[in-house]
């Protein structure tokens, strides 16, 4: 039997799908420098729902929490891609999505028409006669789309027996609205755990930043805004080095509710690259019949049974005195004006793991956290 391969590139429409993924994404990965995009995992698989039925429909519809009627599921995001398109312009935002189809293969024609108009994704044809070629074709796009951060995505062996890949890819690019200037960058001491310290270089700044002490959730938040943009990148810091795990068991679903206040900031550089297969976090999720011979995809090839073999996601993020850089990819392979100073202030010294979110008032892009040096 043929499979259906997913490929997802690393960013979510959906919250509830956003919290549930993170945290089992979290938990294998405890000990591991993380960034991911939930937003990009549920792209490509929502797409490739739309030429689900029977169980196979029904299990992913839950898992994505995607409504019943599919025609919703469309318009939801083909208006969630045309705001993305007409709103980034000094921060760069883009969220591509391309299929690619085994030549000896046709997609159902209805599905190729509706994943035009509401992903924007165009269907390629591809000879996968030479694997080696065909995987370069597809790491290409992917290269391009993420600017050259995110790179091999799929094998040649992963190609020898595939029908369609279904990839997303998004990129973000944004200048910090308050950089850091490199040269209070220094070596200082970065606490892994209690028993474990090692150096890092931090950045440091004292500016106005939307912040908060939450000792309910016991940990520090700040937001640090990207220039020219509705985009920032939020920070949890627990209060205990040890904290983390915690936090971010409590932090599913959480709304800060943030003070301006001047800030003593330092935050370590650093650049995380990330790759995994998503199969088994996706069954922990609850879908299961896609990965299995029996799945129904009938709606999106026609006359060929075929079903998930791999998801694949990658993601990279880099956090430096401009600002930060992040891409992904999922596999299914400024002159202020002066303002009255507020009393309130706070040290928010980022010298022991914490988590991070890059997201606007609506979706989550890029989720993660940061445990230890490269």
């Amino acid at each position: 039997m043929k499979y259906l391969c997913l490929l997802l590139l690393a960013t979510s429409v959906s919250c509830r799908f956003t919290d549930d993924f993170y945290q089992i994404l979290a938990k294998e990965n405890v000990a591991n420098n993380l960034i991911s995009s939930p937003l990009s995992v549920e792209i490509a698989l929502s797409m490739a729902y739309m030429g689900a039925r029977e169980k196979t429909a029904e299990e992913m519809r839950n898992v994505l929490k995607l409504p019943d009627d599919k025609k919703e599921v469309a318009a939801k995001y083909k208006d969630l891609l045309s705001k993305i398109e007409g709103r980034e312009k000094v921060a760069t935002l883009s969220l591509a999505n391309r299929i690619y189809v085994n030549d000896k293969f046709k997609l159902v024609p209805k599905y190729n028409q509706m994943v035009k108009d509401s992903f924007k994704a165009e269907a390629e044809t591809i000879s996968v006669v030479d694997p080696n070629r065909a995987a370069s074709i597809i790491n290409n796009w992917v290269d391009n789309q993420t600017r050259g951060k995110i790179r091999d995505l799929v094998s040649a062996n992963a190609l020898s027996d595939m029908v369609v890949v279904v990839l997303n890819a998004i990129f973000f690019k944004g200048q910090w609205e308050y950089k850091f200037n490199p040269k209070l960058t220094k070596k200082m001491i970065f606490h892994v755990s209690d028993q474990k310290s090692v150096p890092v270089e931090m950045m440091s700044q004292i500016e106005l930043f939307s912040a908060a002490h939450d000792r309910e959730l016991g940990a520090k938040i700040i937001e640090l805004p990207y220039r020219n943009s509705s985009l920032s990148m939020l920070i949890f810091l627990p209060d205990k080095v040890d904290g983390l795990p915690e936090l971010e068991k409590k932090i599913v679903g959480f709304t800060p509710k943030l003070s301006k206040m001047d800030v003593t900031l330092r935050l370590p550089k650093f650049k995380i690259e990330f790759s995994t297969q998503l199969n088994r976090v996706l069954k922990a999720m609850g879908i299961q019949d896609a990965f299995k011979k029996l799945a129904d995809f009938s709606d999106l090839v026609e006359d060929s049974k075929v079903y998930v073999s791999k998801v694949i996601h990658k993601a990279f993020i880099e956090v430096n005195e401009e600002g930060a850089e992040a891409a992904a990819a999922t596999a299914l392979l400024t002159v202020r004006y002066s303002k009255p100073r507020p009393s309130s202030q706070m040290v928010f010294n980022a010298d022991h793991p914490f988590a991070y979110v890059i997201r606007d008032g609506e979706t989550i892009y890029f989720q993660g956290h940061y445990v230890s040096p490269n």
